[in-house]
């Protein structure tokens, strides 16, 4: 009776019954509605403008949105009103466009304050931002002691997160070229800490082994007995992307990438077309793209889009449709892989704006807003420094680490920390603290417990970096999901703990309870790793020519022929596809190894922008170049080209481009969906770039065509169709 009540004169949200608003629905409450948003709006001032931090009380939460709404309401019925008149005066004193133009700005002003008013939570959203305009986001001081773990310890060994680090991995001078270069890491030695950490997490010695012991227990978690990976079972690899490519904001690196790949791939033989390696909500991918996909080409990589609607619900505030639906990536998966990356999202300021970020740091809990298919609705939430929120308030990145098909399904967390981010869109800081002495992180983190692996990240950045306040609200949460100190009834609480959640001893020692021994907390275990051991400092190639760098080897073999330097250049003469693998040895025994493929594509058709048809934003400029013009929501348009192939199959396309807006575009083929993810790194200046895609194509006539949905785009200069010469 008490929910019937509740719904009959409120609007809740349908998973935590939460008020959200006034149920207009209702007939009576539509005629009592001014009087009750009257109430309601007095209320609202009376008690929060003196004291703006009881917005959060139970009271308020329920006065607030129909306050908001009233306000909207009446603004939109006077807007409307005076927006008439003003166009009837116009009208007939013969001012005819003028009269036009304001009914038109009256209308689209009325109209969306009239849909505040129906969607209290959007009203919400816009005054709570408003509000946290130019608020001072104070500064972070854990209200928890030193090594005082609270939560459960979750993993074969329990609460333990593995640190490898490796000075000469990450190479980068800081200026010559991109951080993602290959001939600016090392990826002997990326592969030897991505291994050193796996390993670390199980009771093996091997590589091989570890896996096999990591889906055993997986599985056997998830009441399918301690069962191996079985062929077909899909992964899902959910890395960090923030940048378009091609500049110096750090991106997951692709040495990371590979390094995983290599291990699922060649060490457990997981098939490459089982494997999505993927961030749904950015553009970005092409610079793990070009150095991995040649290696690995049957890999699916996504960059952009593919959602299943309503699969995430949330514990409290959040209603917004698209924020429920989850990346098709993840929602298949069998098993979800998070790599992350070690980034400060906010610095904190006494002005805060959106440019500033929106939370602590983002690691593996909100690495995971890429998997979601509308993202704003969710940074209300996570604003902890908010005068809304603080400590013991409900944050949205605690029901993603609970969600069955998220945290719930994660085989094993990861964090690349070659570069550490210091803002959610910044470039690579070095580090002050030993072993980092004013050098990159150069490291990589791996755990089976998600919060026990956030909370040394935010260790790690608040000893080098300020951070805003309460920014471990959502761990004390995440590690207390069963009882949280906000009271929430979190989707998960049945789980009780999500992990364990304590502060190290001191930033120099970096030891936690069960380092000392006083607890069961964190164990953060470093990984040994052999500075001095055989390894190739670079490997790679231009087109032209084929570079390398090998240390500490006795020997090194190019395609089983040995070279008689540890450093050279070596010419290529591509007249078809050629693999490379390139070996360090020492006592005649592999130490070791990386291989590259160099392409050798034959242009068989190149279609010029003037000779396509062009639809929608899509816009052909005086230099000859297309591309898609307007700002998001309203560039929406089409390109479209036919291509006769005398076979069918696997042939590419060479899309030859300038800009600083890579976007998505949808890949048609016959009128059938090829794929989702094609995009392209940024460029400066006019150096023109070349993004290369595989599509399979039938004998004869190919209709194709891209789509680029409510983004600006680069500028399209050509679109061949080649043809690979092996």
């Amino acid at each position: 009776m008490k929910n019937k009540i509740k719904q009959w004169f409120f609007k809740t949200c349908p998973k935590s019954g939460r008020i959200v608003g006034i149920n207009k629905k209702n007939v009576a409450l539509k005629i009592c509605f001014p009087l009750l948003g009257i109430v309601a709006l007095v209320w609202f001032l009376i008690r929060v403008v003196p004291k703006p931090s009881r917005i959060e009380y139970p009271c308020q939460q329920i006065a607030a949105p129909i306050a908001f709404s009233f306000v909207a309401f009446i603004s939109s019925t006077l807007v409307g009103v005076e927006t008439w008149k003003r166009f009837r005066s116009l009208w007939y004193s013969r001012r005819f466009y003028l009269g036009l133009s304001v009914l038109s700005i009256g209308v689209l002003l009325s109209g969306t304050l009239y849909v505040m008013s129906v969607d209290n939570s959007l009203m919400g959203q816009v005054i709570r931002k408003q509000i946290d305009n130019g608020t001072d986001m104070g500064h972070f001081t854990p209200i928890d002691s030193p090594n005082t773990p609270m939560g459960v310890a979750k993993g074969i060994h329990p609460g333990r997160v593995a640190w490898a680090y490796d000075p000469k991995a990450a190479a980068w001078d800081g200026e010559r070229g991109l951080y993602s270069d290959a001939n600016n890491n090392s990826q002997t030695r990326v592969n030897d800490m991505m291994e050193g950490v796996i390993i670390s997490l199980t009771r093996q010695n091997t590589i091989d082994k570890a896996w096999e012991e990591l889906f055993r227990t997986f599985n056997y978690k998830k009441g399918k007995g301690a069962a191996l990976y079985k062929k077909g079972e899909k992964i899902a690899v959910k890395v960090n992307l923030n940048d378009n490519g091609g500049s110096n904001i750090i991106d997951a690196t692709p040495q990371s990438v590979y390094a995983l790949l290599h291990q699922l791939v060649d060490i457990m033989k997981v098939p490459q077309n089982c494997i999505t390696i993927y961030d749904a909500q950015r553009r970005g991918i092409s610079a793990i793209y070009d150095y991995v996909q040649p290696i690995y080409p049957d890999v699916n990589y996504q960059n952009w889009g593919g959602f299943v609607k309503d699969v995430i619900h949330y514990s409290s505030e959040i209603t917004d449709t698209g924020a429920m639906s989850l990346a098709r990536a993840a929602y298949e998966a069998d098993y979800m892989i998070n790599m992350a990356l070690m980034k400060r999202h906010s610095e904190p300021t006494d002005k805060w704006r959106d440019s500033a970020g929106q939370t602590g740091i983002t690691s593996t809990g909100k690495n995971q807003f890429g998997s979601v298919g509308n993202v704003p609705p969710l940074h209300l939430s996570i604003r902890d420094w908010s005068s809304f929120r603080g400590m013991g308030t409900y944050n949205c990145i605690v029901d993603l680490m609970a969600h069955e098909r998220i945290g719930g399904n994660t085989l094993v967390y990861i964090v690349d920390a070659m570069y550490v981010n210091p803002k959610h869109n910044g470039k690579a800081i070095r580090f002050k603290r030993a072993p980092f002495n004013n050098g990159w992180t150069s490291s990589f983190l791996a755990s089976n417990d998600q919060v026990a692996i956030e909370s040394v990240v935010l260790d790690f950045i608040y000893s080098e970096l300020p951070l805003p306040a309460n920014a471990d609200n959502f761990l004390h949460e995440a590690a207390n999901i069963g009882n949280p100190p906000s009271g929430i009834a979190y989707m998960g609480k049945a789980q009780g703990s999500l992990g364990v959640h304590e502060h190290w001893n001191n930033p120099d020692q970096r030891l936690y309870s069960r380092n000392l021994g006083t607890g069961k907390g964190i164990e953060l275990y470093r990984v040994p790793m052999n500075e001095q051991r055989p390894a190739i400092e670079y490997f790679y190639a231009d087109g032209t020519n084929l570079y390398y760098k090998i240390s500490n080897a006795d020997e090194v073999r190019l395609n089983g022929k040995r070279l008689d330097n540890l450093e050279g250049v070596l010419p290529l003469d591509l007249r078809k596809t050629t693999g490379y693998c390139l070996e360090a040895l020492n006592n005649h025994k592999v130490a070791a190894s990386q291989r590259l493929v160099q392409r050798c594509l034959k242009p068989l058709i190149t279609c010029q922008p003037k000779e396509m048809v062009l639809s929608g934003s899509a816009t052909l400029n005086e230099d000859g170049s297309v591309e898609f013009k307007g700002e998001k929501g309203s560039s929406n348009g089409t390109i479209a080209w036919k291509a006769e192939v005398p076979h069918q199959g696997k042939y590419y396309l060479m899309v030859s481009y300038t800009g600083g807006n890579p976007v998505p575009s949808y890949l048609y083929n016959n009128g059938k969906l090829v794929s989702e993810n094609i995009g392209y790194l940024a460029t400066i200046g006019n150096k023109r770039g070349q993004f290369v895609f595989p599509v399979m194509l039938e004998r004869g006539v190919n209709e194709l065509s891209l789509q680029h949905p409510g983004r600006r785009s680069n500028k399209i200069y050509a679109i061949s169709i080649a043809k690979e010469i092996r």
